[in-house]
Order: structure tokens, then sequence, then C-alpha cells
């Protein structure tokens, strides 16, 4: 079985880390939290009150605020906001069955409450993080009070600073792997197909009928109201070529994702030279009025070590803050690593 693209970018994707279903959908949660957004509780029995708080374990917390308590019919989350959680390792003790644990994301730790607690009854809960440390906590019965949602500090919360450093990271990770989303829907597996009576073509060789069907990828996902892709931005060109070609040895395009705060440029590119693989050297992102340099919040290179080969896709994503002016003119240039003669740039890119 062989493949065959049906465009010329899309003839050998790298392959994710990751599942793409699992790290597309995952990013889409974690985005819209790191942004600041919230999900209100629309229902609690009668005369219940939810809540959502923080444990600052640096701030040595009294025996009463490592109590979680939880209510049947409610799923409680232990969020572990610096650490990984180990749920193998982690123990809740006298359950009996009333609280089932499960996880998610990695570092949410799920109470799904079945069954009532006792009045006075305690549950020692061992959380283990992945690095062998561990939280103790003690469940008990919520009476007129669920802890919905406990945030779990080792270390201080993060600054904003670092909210964004994280959340500009997170980005720039899903732009990539969108981008590799889609690029895998445009493959196609072909296959020989069977013939009574082989065909025979002017030259005298015998000629092959393939079928072709998609390949098949599971994920499906949009991309949410909040989060605006753009493709093409700007005018993207190697060597002064726009859209490069096979004289220049690369084909490329210019796309942006663009949120309220932050915003992404990636670039593309496929390698057309049979000679030689392509590798990102040096790069810089200016505003194209005045030259001045732009802070570049995160930088994201999909490309191996030893360069993109022939046939195949590179994919760089470089996160910025989303300017304040949708008409200034900003542009990207990505030199050749070692002095090599393609040079990429994409001008005039205006952050509507």
């Amino acid at each position: 079985m062989t493949r065959h693209p049906n465009r010329m970018p899309q003839a050998s994707i790298p392959t994710p880390r990751a599942p793409l279903r699992t790290s597309l959908c995952l990013l889409l949660l974690v985005l819209p939290l790191a942004a600041g957004a919230a999900s209100p509780i629309s229902w609690l029995p009668e005369g219940w009150e939810a809540d959502a708080r923080e444990l600052k374990l640096h701030e040595r917390p009294s025996a009463s605020e490592l109590e979680v308590r939880v209510t049947r019919r409610f799923l409680s989350v232990v969020e572990l906001m610096d650490g990984r959680l180990d749920l193998e390792r982690t123990t809740l003790e006298g359950a009996n069955g009333r609280i089932q644990m499960g996880q998610q994301d990695g570092n949410l730790l799920l109470l799904d409450v079945v069954g009532d607690l006792k009045p006075g009854e305690r549950l020692p809960l061992s959380v283990a993080y992945q690095d062998g440390t561990r939280l103790e906590l003690t469940l008990v019965r919520g009476e007129l009070r669920t802890d919905i949602n406990v945030r779990v500090y080792q270390r201080p919360p993060p600054s904003q600073e670092e909210q964004e450093a994280s959340l500009a990271r997170e980005l720039a990770q899903f732009a990539v792997a969108y981008e590799q989303h889609l690029l895998m829907k445009g493959e196609m597996i072909c296959v020989p197909e069977e013939q009574e009576a082989p065909r025979v073509g002017p030259s005298d060789h015998q000629e092959s009928r393939f079928r072709c069907e998609p390949v098949p990828h599971e994920c499906g996902v949009k991309i949410p109201s909040w989060l605006h892709r753009r493709e093409p931005v700007g005018r993207f060109t190697v060597n002064g070529k726009e859209g490069g070609g096979g004289d220049v040895g690369l084909l490329g395009n210019s796309i942006a994702y663009q949120m309220h705060r932050q915003t992404v440029v990636l670039i593309s590119v496929f390698n057309m030279d049979p000679k030689q693989r392509w590798r990102p050297g040096e790069y810089a992102l200016r505003r194209e009025a005045t030259g001045e340099p732009v802070h570049l919040r995160a930088v994201q290179m999909e490309v191996p070590e030893d360069g993109v080969d022939f046939g195949t896709v590179g994919l760089m994503s470089f996160v910025i803050d989303t300017p304040r002016s949708g008409t200034e003119r900003f542009v990207l240039e990505v030199l050749e690593k070692d002095g090599g003669p393609r040079r990429i740039r994409a001008e005039g890119m205006t952050f509507e």
C-alpha cells in the first residue's frame, strides 16, 4: 500500500508526538481557562452552595483547609496547578464504591460521588504526583457546601507574565497541531485496482490503475469562536519570489491564528529541493515601518533536527501580543541555517 497526496504540499507530514484528537481537544479546554474564562454552575440542590477554592500548600494550610467537602450526585475536582497526577498510586480509603476516581488532562483528579457519606465520616485521600510527592487530603460530607473545584498550588500561583507565557505556549502548540490536522485531511491512500486484463499505453508499458480514499483521521475539531484563523496573512516570499516555487526549492504560506490577547503567525514550508534539507536559522518579527523588533512570547518549530526533507512539510509558529492597531504592518523573516541561500519573508502583515 502506498500513499499519494492530492496536492503537492501534503506529500508527507511529520508524525505528531501525540494523537491529534487528544492534543486538539485538550488544548481547546486549556486555552479558555488560561484566558480567564469561567464556567458558571447552572444547577444546585435547594439550599446548597458550591465552592471553587484555592489550596496553597506553600502557605502551610490548616487541617480544615485540607478537607474536601463532597456531596452525592456532584463531581468534585482536585486540580494540580503545578504538577502531574499519578492516578495509579493515588489512594482513597473507606469509600466502598461510593466515590469513583478518574483523571483528565494529566492534572485533574475527578471525584465522582455516587453515594452519601455519613455525618462526621472522614475518608483519607492520598494524591500522588508523578514526581513522587504526595498531597494528603480528607474527604468529608458536604452538608450544605460542596467543593466543586479545589486548585492546589505547591508553589505560589503564577504571575501575570507567567500566565501569558503559558497561554502563548499553548496557543503555539494548538496552531501547529491544527495545521497538521488540516494537512492530514488532504492525504490519500491509494491501492492498485484488480483488472481482468492489463491496459497498455502508447509506450507499451502496462498502466496501473489505483483506487484512492482519504486517510482516515478521527479529530474533526473545529476552531472555537474566540480564535480566528486567516490564510494567507501578508505577502509570503522565498528569495523574493511570491509563494516560492521549484526554482528556489521551497513552497510556503503564512497563516495567522488570532485571539483578543495573543496572535500566532504560523509559517508552513514544503521542501522541493531533492538535494538538500531545509533547516530554520535566525528569525525575527519586526514593525515594517521602523524595523523595531517585536517581542516573541513563544516559538515552536515542528521541524526535524536534521531539517525538512524533500517532499515533506515543516511548521513554525511565532506568538506575539495582539497589536492594538489593526492597520500597523509587520514583517517576519526566517533565514536558512548555516548560511543557506533560502530566505523566507512574510511582509505587510496586519492583525485586525
